[in-house]
């Protein structure tokens, strides 16, 4: 992998890091993620969730930031897989909140610009509810 392309995938990272976090949805869709792209995961439930970003979107206007809410910030690229020189697969850990996920993303270069294209998620674990459940 080129060093320019390493470098720009982790800027595109870094922006999904700090959008998340700050809850800013224009450089979240505006930037990092494709317009057509799409989230999907299992929900508490197991059903299956398949949102396109206007969808997405909305669930992030709809909630306070984890900023606003004074939350802690952490977040970690743990593996880049280079499929192909315009092609790979990022798997992130985040927390959002109090819920730790672990975020499976897919980004293209596309007319030379690195963008999530596909996001696969999973809730691994709510500190909220695990220290409710030590006290």
């Amino acid at each position: 992998m080129l060093a320019n392309d390493l470098s720009a995938i982790h800027t595109c990272i870094s922006d999904y890091f700090d959008a998340l976090y700050t809850g800013d949805t224009a450089l979240l869709m505006g930037k990092v993620f494709h317009p057509n792209a799409h989230l999907y995961a299992a929900d508490m439930n197991g059903a299956f969730v398949d949102w396109p970003m206007d969808e997405f979107k909305a669930i992030i206007d709809g909630r306070q930031s984890p900023q606003a809410n004074g939350a802690d910030r952490d977040e970690r690229i743990v593996m880049i897989d280079e499929a192909g020189p315009d092609t790979v697969m990022v798997k992130v850990e985040v927390l959002v909140g109090t819920r730790e996920f672990v975020d499976y993303l897919s980004l293209l270069k596309l007319d030379g610009t690195w963008r999530i294209i596909s996001k696969t998620c999973v809730m691994v674990n709510d500190r909220a509810q695990q220290k409710a459940a030590a006290e």
